[in-house]
């Protein structure tokens, strides 16, 4: 036994022909290649690299690149992330929320691409993502103080707090994972009741603690 098929031979010259070049297309253009005890194929919806194993169990090696002007363009293989800040102090009137206006870039990966001051982040890539949001007032309170995620304008994740027996500082931290796809906008709010004004920005006692908004895409999803 060599473990070789059994070929039918051709009747003629040109069915030989027609089946080299089956075979050679096959080969040029395999749906699926064998390597140990993985399979490598593309999902045939996504597109995506999938590696499967013979005892069962797949995992999705690559997703599909977006599209690019030439075939020979890279896509980057690592996850989008940013951070951004609100440093220089930011002073809104009360009775109302405010979305904040992100005036520095701690870091982000190239798929960002934010340019401060603004206060929208577009989403790169499709995926879950870690979001964290820390919102720093700047002075003390006694009323309403909230701090405020969104994502495409609708409200997704609040914390608000009253102190009833005095005056205090109220520093907030947000954190929760999303599904978002590519072009979702991912905004902060910050909201003090009464009337007046409120300011935020960097903490008065640590000066170098400032609002943050970060955003990591896991891998996962």
């Amino acid at each position: 036994m060599t473990g070789t098929a059994k070929v039918k031979p051709p009747k003629n010259n040109a069915e030989w022909a027609r089946n080299v070049d089956k075979r050679q297309g096959q080969a040029e253009n395999p749906t699926s290649v064998r390597v140990g005890a993985w399979v490598l194929s593309a999902q045939p919806d996504s597109e995506n690299l999938l590696a499967s194993h013979v005892d069962g169990g797949s995992v999705v090696l690559a997703a599909k690149p977006a599209s690019a002007d030439s075939p020979d363009d890279v896509a980057r293989t690592d996850f989008p992330y940013i951070k951004v800040e609100r440093q220089q102090n930011q002073a809104e009137a009360r009775g109302s929320s405010h979305l904040v206006q992100w005036d520095t870039v701690a870091y982000q990966s190239s798929d960002f691409g934010f340019t401060p001051t603004a206060t929208d982040i577009s989403i790169p890539v499709d995926g879950v993502y870690d979001c964290n949001f820390s919102l720093i007032f700047k002075n003390q309170s006694n009323v309403t103080n909230k701090a405020i995620f969104l994502i495409d304008g609708v409200v997704k994740m609040a914390d608000e707090r009253f102190w009833s027996n005095g005056a205090a500082f109220n520093n907030f931290y947000l954190s929760e994972k999303f599904s978002l796809s590519a072009g979702t906008i991912v905004s902060a709010a910050a909201f003090v009741s009464g009337s007046g004004t409120f300011d935020f920005g960097a903490s008065a006692a640590d000066p170098t603690v400032f609002t943050s908004l970060s955003l990591v895409r896991l891998p996962v999803g």
